[in-house]
């Protein structure tokens, strides 16, 4: 018989349309041939019938709460959950996955089930911990969530802003580090987010670097002579991706189109903000959502990664290097890949770097070299396999039982 876990998280994971939902899908497959696992989560959907028939494949149960929870100036939901959240001294993106509906599921599936190990994916969902006691828990961390807002505290001018996100900064800070302290395992994705969240109260001894894992299916086929079509990647109501590609669209966009007036810029992800939109036109494309990258992936030849603001790791960049196309990213963008830069990658930190290395990537060998490379990268260090294996052995380890 298989050991039971329960998997808790903030999304329905299907379909695998951003980076989060890749990352909880992939785990969720690379161990379900070894576990029973029960998964909980949340849906803004309400009509999720065919969504859970596919996670069924992969988990013996699927719960659904229904919840809007991402941020919305008009949602009603996201003041109160901001109120609440100062009243009750706990970050915003915490509070604002507190529900009733989602308590009484996990209080029902514990009281019914004994459960190896208890996953906690994304430390929102730690708001439930006290639901948790005497479990064996787990949390999968994807991003480490104070450095996030402190890169924003930098970058943002509105002094209210700045302020609340300097407030938020602080109260996370301090949750992810006493959260992090609690349980038994924490997963994060890179030495750089373990190096975030360790201090001197907390040595993170219960700490395992578990990277993003990809699947390894190379999809494209053709390269063009010379780079015609760009590509970003990322949904856009991810604040770092919309700061990233206004950015681009303003520093570095207009100096791109002088090495070829025809180059065209692809901007695919869902929530593209107003401001996006606004630079659709013949050589810049918003798509909006789509239900798959790889048309995108097969028509482009380079992907942008210009993110200065983030945490974690970028799947977008692995899913790239996965299927065939080189990128171009910040160092922030890149964090937590064991690359080498201008073999599996190009790093580009500012204006002049981006366009000179879109000027080097203008060349069909040096594209080719890279994705050789890339590839390589991914097969050797990011696989589903790999992901299995080291979960596995996290999950079988009876130290914290």
């Amino acid at each position: 018989m298989k050991k039971k876990i329960l998997f808790l998280t903030t999304e329905l994971p299907y379909p695998t349309d951003n980076g989060g939902k890749i990352r909880t899908f992939n785990m969720l497959k690379s161990i379900h041939d070894s576990y029973e696992i029960n998964l909980v989560c949340f849906s803004e959907k309400v009509e999720v019938k065919q969504e859970v028939l596919q996670l069924k494949k992969i988990c013996s149960e699927v719960h659904v709460v229904n919840k809007i929870y991402r941020n919305s100036k008009s949602n009603f939901n996201t003041i109160k959950n901001a109120l609440v959240s100062i009243v009750k001294n706990k970050p915003f993106i915490v509070e604002k996955f507190n529900d009733k509906k989602y308590e009484n599921i996990i209080k029902r599936l514990i009281n019914s089930n004994e459960y190896t190990n208890v996953i906690i994916d994304h430390l929102p969902i730690a708001i439930y911990l006290d639901v948790l006691s005497n479990q064996k828990i787990m949390l999968s961390q994807h991003n480490c969530e104070y450095l996030i807002l402190k890169r924003r505290y930098e970058k943002e001018k509105n002094i209210i802003k700045k302020f609340y996100i300097w407030t938020e900064f602080l109260k996370t800070k301090n949750y992810e580090k006493n959260v992090c302290s609690k349980v038994d395992k924490v997963i994060v994705l890179s030495e750089e987010d373990k190096k975030c969240i360790v201090h001197e109260d907390y040595k993170g001894e219960n700490i395992a670097i578990i990277p993003i894992s990809v699947e390894t299916t190379y999809v494209k086929k053709h390269y063009n002579h010379t780079v015609k079509n760009i590509l970003f990647l990322g949904t856009m109501s991810w604040y770092p991706n919309e700061h990233g590609i206004l950015w681009f669209l303003k520093n570095v966009w207009k100096d791109i189109l002088k090495i070829n007036s025809d180059m065209k810029l692809y901007i695919v992800g869902n929530n593209p903000s107003d401001e996006i939109k606004s630079y659709s036109s013949e050589n810049v494309i918003v798509t909006g959502y789509v239900d798959s990258v790889d048309e995108y992936i097969e028509k482009c030849d380079i992907c942008v990664v210009p993110l200065f603001i983030g945490g974690g790791m970028r799947v977008k960049i692995l899913e790239c290097m996965a299927k065939g196309i080189p990128c171009i990213s910040t160092s922030i963008g890149a964090e937590g890949i064991e690359y080498v830069d201008e073999e599996d990658i190009i790093i580009a930190n500012n204006m002049n770097e981006f366009i000179n290395s879109i000027k080097y990537l203008n060349k069909q060998t040096n594209i080719k070299r890279i994705v050789e490379c890339a590839n390589e990268l991914i097969i050797s260090k990011y696989s589903l396999n790999e992901l299995g294996r080291k979960l596995k052995v996290l999950l079988d380890d009876k130290s914290n039982s």
